[in-house]
């Protein structure tokens, strides 16, 4: 969508994972090493472990582009699957023929095609999302080290719980056995502005053209070396970028992308200490002073933090009448309501009038029914079983985390679309400990919906700001479509926006435009489109 407006041979900040923008800091090529070396000498097991975001799957797909042929390559990347249906996988990728299929047979089969191999040959498998591997597969899979010659290597990629689980007693034995363990740790703040450089530099750019030296150091900051939070922010940033007609991406952008990516109840990490950070830089006399007042505020923030603490220890942990804000990123947040206040001025009406262009082909309409409502119609499609997966709420999780922990991105779309499968939620900010919380599984035929007179409709996003219709206004496949905008009242203080498209004539034509705009990056729930609501 931006890229012509700014230049770019192609976005420079996909989620993919595309080898062609690995950047290695000593941490990735150290990893990246371990892996070629354990699979090249045959060391069996073979371990990389990072926290979500941190570039493994982009190092996975780099390593099997690394590997020459006469190694055999097998990549998993859906591990929550039993032994059979592995090895099973394993046949597959293998293209080996499968002539009975018991789990018996199946193992004796490759453990034969493995022998019987060229003794310069061997079979590297794979795991993504390691720590997805149920205990009783990661038992059975220390079959593998047993064999001679090893020709079968294993390569476990996953988050830190799959270091948790190796140290629990039934894989004591797998843990003996990994002749490779890697780390992968965050960019630092100098490597983070190199990250943003070389992918710029990739399209045709470089960093110090496209942002101000205080919002490139303010992305930095925000996502506290993590890949993947670099390229949502710096994706998001150059969308709103385009739709203001702003070639250089500044604070001011970047501040709005961080308070719309962080969702209804997160307390902004970033926007409160913008305003001291400028101040800072014009009066170096003014720093001086406010340091010693800073001291003497930090050491009254403190006593009063003990007072709350044991207040909050008799109370009660598990009360939601106490409020705990803290940032999205790097820890967890509490499960209590915040009261972060919305910045938009004036009723949803005037906000809505005044996004709309009476002048528009496409027509802009809000419900008839004075109330916001949450539960605006966007009923489960009727030719699809809706999938969900059932978590249970630990303490410090809001929806926004859960949304992170299980589509690795979160936005108001997707909390939207959480709340429409948890209709007993009339708050979004009261979720407490124990709760159990249904997440749908997102598919293409979950955004259709029928209307009451069998036409259908689309739903293409849910956003802070009603601003954002306007994409879907100028997007020429829409043109003669109603663009309808519903403003939701998910807790006592915040709006939200979805929008829906119509009218289709069936659910096909429906569903052909679905997949239209998720390829054109419009449907923020896939991880792309206009996120900065």
């Amino acid at each position: 969508m931006y890229n012509e407006f700014y230049g770019f041979s192609e976005k420079p900040f996909e989620l993919t994972p595309d080898p062609r923008f690995l950047y290695l800091t000593p941490s990735h090529r150290e990893a990246l090493d371990s892996m070629i070396d354990g699979i090249r000498n045959r060391k069996g097991f073979i371990s990389i472990t990072g926290e979500v975001g941190t570039g493994k799957t982009i190092l996975i797909h780099s390593l099997l582009n690394s590997l020459d042929e006469k190694v055999k390559t097998v990549y998993i990347f859906h591990p929550t699957i039993t032994f059979k249906e592995l090895l099973e996988t394993i046949f597959l990728e293998l293209d080996l023929k499968v002539v009975e299929r018991s789990k018996s047979a199946l193992l004796f089969r490759l453990v034969k095609y493995s022998t019987q191999m060229d003794a310069d040959k061997s079979i590297a498998i794979i795991i993504d999302e390691a720590q997805n591997l149920p205990e009783e597969v990661m038992k059975e899979i220390q079959v593998f080290s047993d064999l001679e010659p090893k020709a079968i290597q294993i390569g476990f990629v996953g988050q830190p719980e799959f270091e948790d689980k190796l140290n629990s007693e039934g894989l004591r034995q797998l843990k003996q056995r990994i002749g490779s363990n890697h780390q992968i740790g965050a960019l630092s703040k100098e490597e983070s502005k190199n990250y943003i450089d070389h992918r710029l530099r990739l399209v045709g750019s470089s960093s110090s053209q496209m942002f101000t030296p205080k919002a490139l150091s303010m992305v930095c900051s925000y996502a506290q070396g993590i890949p993947r939070i670099i390229n949502v922010l710096c994706d998001n940033a150059f969308l709103r970028g385009y739709s203001l007609s702003q070639k250089k991406i500044d604070v001011d952008i970047i501040e709005e992308v961080i308070k719309n990516l962080e969702g209804p109840r997160v307390t902004p990490k970033i926007l409160p200490l913008i305003q001291p950070i400028r101040q800072f830089w014009r009066s170096p006399i003014r720093f001086a002073i406010s340091f010693k007042r800073g001291s003497l505020a930090i050491l009254v923030l403190v006593c009063l933090g003990g007072f709350i603490f044991l207040l909050y220890e008799y109370i009660g942990r598990g009360s939601v009448k106490i409020q705990e804000k803290k940032p999205l990123t790097g820890q967890k947040l509490a499960t209590e309501p915040s009261t972060y206040k919305h910045s938009a001025q004036g009723t949803i009406k005037e906000i809505l009038e005044k996004d709309t262009d009476p002048t528009d082909q496409a027509k802009i309409t809000q419900t008839e029914s004075s109330s916001l409502q949450r539960d605006a119609a966007l009923p489960t499609p009727a030719k699809e079983k809706q999938q969900f997966t059932e978590v249970i709420v630990k303490r410090g999780e809001t929806l926004l985390v859960l949304a992170k922990n299980y589509y690795h991105i979160a936005n108001s779309t997707l909390i939207d679309l959480i709340l429409q499968s948890n209709p007993e939620i009339t708050n979004a900010d009261l979720i407490k400990v124990g709760q159990k919380i249904r997440i749908p599984k997102i598919t293409e035929e979950f955004l259709v919906s029928e209307s009451p007179n069998h036409t259908f409709k689309i739903h293409v996003g849910t956003f802070w700001s009603s601003e954002l219709s306007k994409l879907y206004r100028d997007e020429p496949a829409l043109k003669g479509k109603t663009i309808e905008v519903i403003p939701l009242k998910i807790i006592p203080t915040e709006i939200l926006h979805r929008v829906m498209v119509g009218n289709f004539q069936n659910r096909d034509e429906a569903l052909n435009m679905v997949f239209f705009l998720k390829k054109k990056g419009l449907l923020p729930c896939f991880g792309s489109g206009p996120k900065t609501d």
